[in-house]
């Protein structure tokens, strides 16, 4: 493993759970993890924002290569499609499957740059990509290194660069930004959606600088209570709000048993469990803000109608697939998590989607990783109804 995390998460509104439309994927093992904010105002956004954040962990997208690029958006949609049963959908739902869900993307990678006597990495290259505004901020001893891939508070607008779940015939205006930098052991890697990011963008501007440090020893309730607080005090938008701490290390094996932390709730699959918002506006993509990291354009993506196994992402062994049988409809899996656990999620004909796990943990998950502790979060989790 290459780092340790931790993660917190909060709806906007805390009582609405279900509405939750951000989500993120890490997996320790590879050094990757990703975020992404679903458009509240395009439909079931959240189980889309789930299957490209678990997406670009299990298999980043080929950015480099254009044909290669386009059958891994087109499996990503194909999945998104299998998992909504329209014939459930209600009249004022079906129109706005006509321009799908929407959702801002980033993710990393933790390449090794130096190996000790062992071969396990002791430094790293830090490899960013990102559409949209959810941001990652690099700290290094209190110091803030860099933060990407906005440049300023004022390109955060209300209408981000996105990925859209169906092919609208504007690919053309996707525009990946990438970044590069050397990251050391002891570095702390932040990930946030847009509202949290702003808020650290709008400090470093006036000359506070965030310590993020201090957000590793939160507690759940700890970290509601801030953002209540900055809420209430108007210096924080009321919007889905996600927080990834990833602190890195110096490489080592993964541990052969790992503790299991679901990430969130289910996203909103049902009519009346959308916003209202969902429902009444319309959303359209912005292009791509300008920016001094290297951008690489995205190409056209044509999309299929062939279903997706989207469990083959994971890597998850036979013994896992056996265990999550008993949860979900096979045929219509949605994933995402956090680096120490991973399962499929349920799609079944309810249009539900249920919080699955990361893709680092699916191997411990196999060997039996299905603890007590799990079931409790399980239990959490439904209790909180995403």
């Amino acid at each position: 493993m290459r780092f340790e995390a931790r993660t917190f998460w909060l709806p906007k509104d805390a009582e609405e759970t279900a509405q939750y439309q951000d989500a993120f994927a890490v997996d320790a093992e590879t050094g990757r993890a990703a975020i992404a904010d679903g458009v509240s105002s395009a439909i079931f956004s959240g189980p889309w924002a789930c299957l490209l954040s678990l997406g670009a962990v299990a298999e980043p997208p080929p950015l480099d290569d254009t044909a290669a690029f386009q059958t891994w958006l087109a499996e990503k949609r194909n999945a998104w499609a299998a998992s909504v049963d329209t014939s459930k959908l209600t009249w004022y739902q079906r129109p706005k499957m006509v321009d799908g869900a929407m959702t801002t993307l980033l993710w990393l990678e933790l390449v090794p740059s130096e190996t000790g006597a062992d071969g396990l990495a002791t430094r790293y290259q830090l490899r960013t990509f990102a559409i949209g505004d959810s941001c990652l901020f690099h700290q290094r001893a209190g110091e803030l290194l860099s933060w990407f891939p906005l440049e300023n508070s004022g390109q955060f607008g209300l209408n981000p660069a996105v990925v859209a779940s169906v092919d609208r015939q504007l690919d053309h205006l996707l525009a990946f930004k990438a970044a590069e930098r050397e990251c050391l052991p002891g570095d702390l890697l932040v990930l946030a959606t847009d509202a949290l990011a702003l808020w650290a963008v709008e400090r470093q501007e006036s000359g506070e600088v965030v310590d993020w440090s201090r957000y590793w020893d939160y507690s759940d309730d700890d970290w509601r209570g801030e953002i209540f607080a900055l809420r209430d005090a108007k210096q924080m938008r009321f919007d889905d709000t996600t927080l990834v701490l990833l602190r890195v290390i110096e490489e080592r094996p993964v541990p052969p048993m790992m503790p299991v932390e679901l990430v969130g709730p289910e996203p909103a699959t049902h009519a009346d469990e959308l916003p209202t918002d969902s429902v009444a506006e319309t959303f359209e993509p912005a292009e791509a803000l300008s920016s001094d990291a290297a951008v690489v354009e995205g190409p056209v993506v044509e999309q299929t109608v062939a279903e997706e196994a989207v469990g083959a992402e994971a890597v998850v062994e036979e013994a896992a697939l056996e265990q999550a049988e008993s949860l979900i409809e096979p045929e219509a899996r949605i994933q995402e998590g956090t680096p120490i656990a991973d399962d499929a999620a349920k799609g079944g004909d309810s249009n539900e989607v249920m919080p699955a796990r990361s893709a680092g943990a699916a191997r411990a998950g196999a060997d039996g990783a299905a603890t007590a502790e799990a079931d409790k979060h399980v239990d959490d989790a439904t209790s909180a109804s995403n």
